[in-house]
């Protein structure tokens, strides 16, 4: 007998994020997930970006992946269920790092990695014996990984981008961050094989935009060679996560510009030395920096860079200075975050063992609101310089100077995509701007 599955992702209501877009990228994780059920399973996605969760759907299971910030609607909708006796399970970054949490909501919680459980995890269900907890014992090698069954998303998804992902795992240890941690240190590639193949499916014409869901491409250097090929066979346009470590390597950055690379993102995080030196980031000095990102200018390539307020040597200075390099450098596309210790992270954990993280409401680990004592700022300052720094570069001087007056690369994509983004973070800056913070906190 057929049994369906509901898979979803959830949206926190009156939350917004300052990277919201009017059209989601299109999901991959459920997707790929949805692959490894058999045939006789009916399998349909819900996006809460795009459509409310019917709690009262006649379904037989039931899978939410959340982030932190989604984990107050992810239990409000499990719970619903529930209720119901639908079996539920929870998977994801938040449900892998407070398991016995999420467990309250759940008859089971797959924590890490899904794709080498989840098929015992449909045996289970299917004979009425589902386990609390799913964990891999190794992670997976990303060899002959299913097609994910993009056919399941229908409409709404941004009608430019094609998400792929042909990596795991990042061998940096930056404390803020959660991926070495579930992913692994051990750089993992999917064969190029299995990748022009997926490709091959959803590359419907030249020009096409690709977004590499990676955390760091260029992270396997054969790799990343190997990949650039493909793309410039395909002809295709691509945007990436990489480090500034690309600028270093004239070989690799020139392929990347002759493969269809217009944009890069790149975690910048933080310009003072005393925030990221040491084993958890190198650090480079700020003149260096200036000639990296005009060597990538250079190729033709923009930047998307990423700056986040709150390390401990951040004072009341950092936001002036962090929007002066920007603009000096003509960054086509900044995004900041205010550090958030996200469950799970080292940062977390340290935070926490000093006594600094004074808000536990999930739903406010947005990364655009302020959760623990700074050093040497207040949660005020911290607060407030963020809200700055974000509306000074939104505005359309800040924007028209960085673009007009730079290098020019990809200019449409790039002044759709800052006005397109400019609406989401002025919705940001409205909500968090009367925001206060307890007095014995100051």
């Amino acid at each position: 007998m057929a049994k369906s599955v509901l898979l979803i992702y959830p949206r926190q209501k009156d939350v917004y994020m300052s990277t919201d877009t009017p059209y989601p990228f299109p999901l991959l994780g459920l997707t790929l997930l949805a692959s490894f059920f058999p045939p006789r399973y009916e399998v349909r996605i819900v996006n809460e970006f795009l459509e409310e969760v019917d709690c009262k759907e006649a379904v037989d299971l039931v899978g939410i992946t959340a982030l932190t910030t989604q984990a107050q609607r992810t239990y409000e909708i499990a719970d619903k269920f529930r209720e119901r006796g639908v079996p539920v399970v929870l998977g994801g970054v938040h449900p892998t790092f407070m398991p016995e949490e999420a467990k309250k909501h759940a008859d089971a919680v797959v924590l890490g990695e899904g794709e080498l459980i989840i098929e015992q995890l449909i045996d289970d269900f299917e004979q009425g014996d589902l386990k609390p907890f799913y964990r891999a014992e190794r992670l997976h090698d990303l060899h002959d990984l299913p097609l994910p069954r993009r056919e399941l998303l229908g409409k709404g998804y941004s009608p430019i981008f094609k998400v792929i992902e042909t990596t795991r795992g990042c061998p940096n240890r930056c404390e803020f961050c959660s991926v070495p941690v579930i992913a692994g240190r051990r750089y993992r590639t999917r064969p190029l094989p299995d990748i022009r193949r997926e490709l091959e499916t959803i590359v419907k014409k030249q020009g096409e935009y690709i977004f590499l869901a990676d955390d760091n491409v260029i992270a396997q250097r054969t790799h990343a060679k190997g990949l650039f090929e493909i793309f410039k066979e395909l002809r295709v346009r691509w945007m990436g996560f990489v480090t500034i470590e690309i600028a270093k390597d004239a070989e690799l950055l020139k392929l990347a510009a002759e493969s269809g690379c217009i944009s890069l993102f790149i975690g910048f995080e933080s310009l003072q030395k005393e925030n990221l030196d040491g084993p958890k980031k190198r650090f480079q000095g700020i003149e260096d920096l200036h000639g990296f990102i005009e060597r990538i200018h250079d190729h033709g390539i923009g930047i998307q860079g990423s700056f986040i307020f709150g390390f401990d040597h951040d004072d009341s200075d950092v936001f002036e200075r962090t929007v002066e390099f920007i603009q000096r450098n003509k960054i086509e596309l900044p995004t900041f975050s205010v550090l958030t210790p996200f469950p799970g992270t080292p940062l977390w954990e340290r935070l926490d063992r000093e006594g600094r993280i004074f808000d536990t409401d999930w739903s406010h680990y947005d990364m655009s609101r302020v959760v623990f004592m700074p050093k040497r700022l207040t949660p005020e300052q911290l607060q407030r310089g963020y809200l700055w720094a974000q509306k000074y570069s939104c505005a359309p001087r800040s924007i028209l100077t960085r673009l007009l007056f730079g290098p020019r690369n990809h200019l449409g994509y790039f002044l759709l995509s800052n006005f397109v983004l400019r609406k989401a973070q002025m919705r940001v800056i409205k909500r968090l701007r009367s925001i206060t913070f307890p007095a014995s906190l100051s």
